[in-house]
């Protein structure tokens, strides 16, 4: 179903079930899935969108990045299913001529949010109102970024973490964390996020334990991994946060 004011590339492959809206534009470089709904007045290139994903009036993906090195090279957004994307998000294209701009599945994009070239977002992620994410952030599953938050180019969000809304976030914010305030620092675990998405009374208490060794303890950062390491049972979410933490690149906020 597409609207007879919609322009739609011959190229464009378009799956069974898919409506477009409206006025909107959609180019050649682009394939979108089965029973996706795109709204109208959207601008669509250089993507591969997968199933049932709704977006909203306004939309634009696939946009060349906002980055001064860009010099008009060929790159892919890739949207997988289930997502919404509410009105006037943008996604940039990747910049160079490595890596993707990627959606994971089921994440919810609220209006105005922006992610931009070369970033990497989960499943399950959350982008509130005007959340805008400089280029090669990564968000993995489950996280929240609340409205109006700047997120620094190269920063990486933890799983499973929320961020409040307005606060600046320069530095990794590890995973399954609480984090707000000027400047913006670990308020604690997001025990609320970890009931919602059912993860074991245990597995809180264990990730209880680590959080007071890191940020609630007279011991520094290498001390706090060791002492989770040696202390705390095996578990597939501490050894993810211990990992997160060694392998940061901007250094995490405390």
């Amino acid at each position: 179903m597409i609207d007879s004011t919609a322009r739609v590339s011959p190229k464009a492959k378009l799956g069974q079930g898919v409506t477009v809206g409206a006025f909107t534009i959609i180019e050649s470089h682009v394939k979108i899935g089965e029973n996706t709904c795109i709204g109208p007045h959207c601008w669509i290139d250089w993507a591969d969108i997968g199933r049932e994903n709704r977006i909203y009036q306004g939309v634009v993906i696939g946009t060349p990045p906002q980055d001064l090195k860009y010099d008009g090279r060929e790159s892919l957004c890739r949207i997988g299913d289930g997502n919404t994307i509410r009105e006037y998000v943008t996604v940039h294209r990747a910049s160079g001529t490595e890596g993707e701009t990627q959606i994971g599945n089921s994440s919810y994009l609220m209006a105005y949010s922006h992610i931009a070239h070369n970033c990497l977002i989960g499943d399950g992620v959350i982008l509130a109102n005007a959340a805008n994410l400089a280029g090669y952030v990564q968000v993995e599953d489950g996280a929240v970024v609340s409205g109006l938050v700047p997120v620094h180019q190269f920063v990486k969000i933890g799983c499973y973490s929320i961020i409040g809304g307005g606060f600046r976030v320069p530095k990794d914010v590890v995973p399954y964390a609480l984090a707000g305030g000027y400047p913006i620092r670990i308020q604690g675990l997001n025990t609320v996020g970890l009931r919602r998405h059912n993860f074991t009374l245990e597995t809180r208490r264990m990730l209880k334990l680590a959080y007071r060794y890191l940020f609630r303890s007279n011991l520094n950062t290498g001390q706090a991994l060791a002492k989770i390491e040696n202390e705390l049972p095996f578990l597939q979410e501490i050894d993810h946060l211990v990992k997160f933490i060694q392998t940061s690149r901007r250094g995490i906020i405390k």
